[in-house]
């Protein structure tokens, strides 16, 4: 084989392999929780696609004790409810939705005939509140999956990272205070 071809196989290896990062771990990170949800796609004669709940799992990847908080969002985007752990340093803290919902973090009831069943779960963590009140942030990071279960079986995938800006650490701060206002 020839040398030269082997020796930048590897330089390429190092460099792309080695620098590999964790895409979807950050201080921010969505997903879609689901309560007893059934919809049909395709069709009338379609088969309803049932998920009963949705369990998530928050990762600490650092030597850091940080301030974790979930949010829950409707569909349409209205707030409907919030719940905080303490993500200890390479640590876990999970939940289900049904537990969530009986321990009263979760209140999303939508209109009589048309019951709230899925929408956006929002996740952040942090060090700690500046005297601004703003978010101090700093190395905080995790990372997260949610396993859906329905019946027969379950699906598993990875929580979004959304990269920081601007925009999104007004958001996070938006999420922190809804949160304050609704535990307390």
């Amino acid at each position: 084989m020839n040398r030269s071809l082997v020796l930048a196989g590897l330089l390429v290896t190092v460099l792309y392999g080695g620098g590999a990062t964790a895409t979807d771990s950050g201080p921010y990170l969505i997903g879609h929780w689901k309560l007893h949800d059934s919809f049909t796609d395709g069709g009338a004669l379609a088969t309803p696609i049932v998920t009963d709940d949705t369990v998530f799992v928050f990762l600490n990847p650092t030597p850091l004790t940080l301030a974790l908080e979930y949010a829950f969002f409707d569909s349409d985007g209205s707030f409907c409810g919030c719940d905080r752990d303490t993500l200890k340093p390479n640590g876990r803290v999970r939940y289900t939705m049904t537990g969530e919902q009986t321990g009263g973090q979760f209140f999303c009831h939508g209109t009589p005939t048309n019951a709230q069943t899925d929408g956006t779960m929002k996740t952040l963590v942090f060090i700690g509140t500046k005297p601004t009140g703003n978010l101090e942030v700093g190395d905080a990071v995790q990372a997260g999956y949610q396993i859906d279960v329905f019946p027969g079986g379950r699906t598993q995938s990875d929580l979004n990272a959304v990269p920081l800006s601007d925009q999104i650490e007004v958001e996070m701060l938006a999420i922190h205070r809804a949160c304050n206002d609704f535990i307390h």
